[in-house]
């Protein structure tokens, strides 16, 4: 990912957080990333690390309509993913679905009650709806309808260890293509 279109992204999304009044805490922790695919327009996010303890995590992401955090599990985390501004499609599945055909449900929390889900049919959350992934869950999210602010309460979050993504190829860890002057520092 160039560091032109992560300074973009970055500033997208601190313009939609002031325009929606969120208010970061002194010196949060960037971070944008194409999951190391290089297309950021299919597949992309811009999250904010508010906070990072041994017993739990706050998290602020930013997508664009479309733009997909692709499907991955935890071995250890816990999360609510919170719709705080727009709409976001959620399709998860009971077992890696680039090992396995979708078959069978996955039960969930939506909104603090038990639902079943149909493994790999996709749902829509609204502004103010949650949704509770235990470890083992594979999931996928994009905003619909336009970009959206996504919330995340979870567990702590080791990004190096935790994270499970079907698609082998990504890593979340690549070093920019220094094409212009870092804006805004990310972790």
């Amino acid at each position: 990912m160039k560091q032109s279109e992560i300074n973009m992204l970055l500033k997208e999304a601190a313009e939609c957080l002031k325009k929606h009044n969120w208010k970061l805490p002194p010196e949060p922790e960037w971070c944008a990333t194409d999951f190391g695919l290089g297309e950021y327009e299919k597949a992309g996010l811009v999250e904010v690390l508010l906070c990072n303890e041994p017993e739990y995590c706050e998290k602020i992401m930013y997508a664009r309509e479309n733009m997909v955090t692709p499907c991955h599990t935890h071995y250890e985390k816990k999360e609510d993913i919170i719709v705080r501004h727009g709409r976001v499609k959620f399709t998860l599945w009971n077992k890696n679905p680039e090992e396995h055909k979708a078959e069978g449900t996955v039960e969930i929390k939506i909104n603090r009650k038990m639902e079943t889900k149909k493994s790999g049919e996709p749902f829509e959350l609204q502004e103010g709806e949650r949704v509770t992934l235990t470890s083992g869950v594979w999931h996928e999210f994009a905003p619909v309808g336009g970009p959206a602010l996504i919330g995340e309460v979870s567990t702590y979050c080791n990004e190096e260890t935790d994270n499970v993504f079907a698609n082998k190829k990504i890593d979340i860890f690549q070093a920019p293509e220094a094409d212009e002057k870092v804006l805004t520092p990310c972790c």
